[in-house]
């Protein structure tokens, strides 16, 4: 897999999970016009960025069912 491909799958996942890419931007600490530039395929991601978003949506996955979990107890 090519990183491109990956920026894909976080998108997808994330779009999934109920958030958007600016979300998981700013929960990686990463520029929000550069992810786009990544997901547009204007520009190339090192595989640094790309395991930040990754880590950054699991986190904000995680997030979001701990909360849920306390909601529904």
């Amino acid at each position: 897999m090519n990183t491109s491909t990956y920026i894909t799958d976080i998108k997808q996942r994330a779009a999934a999970a109920g958030f958007n890419m600016a979300e998981v931007s700013r929960e990686a600490g990463l520029d929000q016009a550069q992810v786009s530039r990544w997901i547009s395929g204007k520009t190339v991601p090192l595989v640094s960025s790309v395991d930040k978003l990754k880590f950054a949506l699991d986190r904000l996955i995680a997030t979001r069912i701990d909360t849920l979990t306390k909601e529904s107890a």
